[in-house]
């Protein structure tokens, strides 16, 4: 169990053991949070068919299957990489915990990503959480509550997992021994720590900089224009995340927020110098760069480095 999951594992140990526990639950919070670890933990529990201490015992039939993730009466959805989850996948979830569990003890079905499921997908849902099957524990996950119907969000016990600061900083610097792991990295990942695992391992922090260096040195030397526009093509796609992120973080400097509770704070004066840029100016260019994103995917013939150029000129021209 990661350390900073402990809490809601502590937590939810106290409701099964109340016998008072929900029939249905959603986990809410940023990927890379650890969300589906926590419907492990918890599901291996419900499963278990001797509980010691309101912890899975890790003998029994049922633990065991759980543990090679193949218990009949354990279904998850939504682990595919579709952009939905219709209908049809909801209706077998429903009928899945109708009927009797194989091995007796209850059913467990997850819905991961529960915000890509279709309108007639979550009605089909709310059926089930208005008449929940006997014994049986459903687990929605979700980046925001606010992308499902709000009778879908009341039917279940919302929790909404968040890390530590510090509790996740200790854990990265365990996983990298040597490099230095600032909030501000975890801010970038939306203090997630398994997403900003990642996001280092694979040389996200690397690309981040490369992008907005460019950037910096052309708002310092306006001829290294040729320099930036190679730079955000190479990186595509992430230099429209990382651009539309640094947007942002001017738009928020303008209302007030602190420099240093910013992901982009590592680039002051950068950020300073766009916040100067008209609200409206910058929120235009917000939705430019979305714009161009998908005209660069309707048009492969287009020509990005051009492009990028037209857009930083609208960003900085003076009027």
């Amino acid at each position: 169990m990661y350390p900073w999951l402990m809490p809601y594992w502590l937590r939810f140990q106290q409701v099964f053991a109340s016998k008072r526990l929900p029939h249905a639950f959603l986990l809410v919070g940023p990927a890379g949070i650890g969300k589906s670890a926590l419907a492990v933990q918890w599901a291996s529990l419900f499963l278990c068919e001797q509980p010691q201490q309101n912890t899975p015992c890790g003998k029994c039939h049922a633990c065991q299957l759980s543990g090679k993730q193949t218990h009949p009466d354990w279904h998850v959805y939504g682990a595919d990489d579709a952009k939905s989850i219709g209908v049809d996948i909801i209706r077998q979830l429903s009928a899945q915990l109708m009927n009797s569990p194989q091995l007796g003890r209850g059913k467990v079905a997850v819905i991961l990503q529960a915000e890509r499921m279709t309108e007639a997908a979550e009605n089909a849902l709310l059926k089930t959480l208005e008449e929940p099957p006997g014994n049986s524990l459903l687990i929605l996950q979700a980046e925001s509550a606010m992308k499902l119907l709000p009778t879908i969000v009341s039917r279940c016990q919302v929790w909404t997992l968040q890390a530590e600061e510090q509790q996740a900083l200790t854990w990265l610097q365990q996983q990298l021994p040597g490099r230095e792991i600032t909030p501000a990295l975890l801010r970038l990942n939306q203090g997630a720590p398994l997403r900003t695992l990642e996001y280092l391992n694979e040389g996200g922090e690397q690309q981040r900089l490369a992008v907005i260096n460019a950037l910096d040195a052309y708002r310092q030397q306006p001829w290294t224009i040729s320099s930036l526009t190679k730079c955000w093509v190479s990186a595509m796609p992430v230099t429209f995340e990382w651009l539309s992120r640094l947007l942002l973080d001017a738009l928020k400097l303008q209302q007030g927020v602190v420099m240093q509770q910013l992901p982009f704070a590592d680039h002051p004066a950068l950020l300073s110098f766009l916040a100067q840029r008209p609200a409206e100016r910058l929120l235009d260019s917000l939705q430019q760069l979305l714009l161009l994103k998908q005209s660069l995917l309707d048009m492969p013939s287009a020509v990005p480095s051009i492009l990028f150029a037209d857009w930083l000129n609208q960003l900085l021209t003076k009027e």
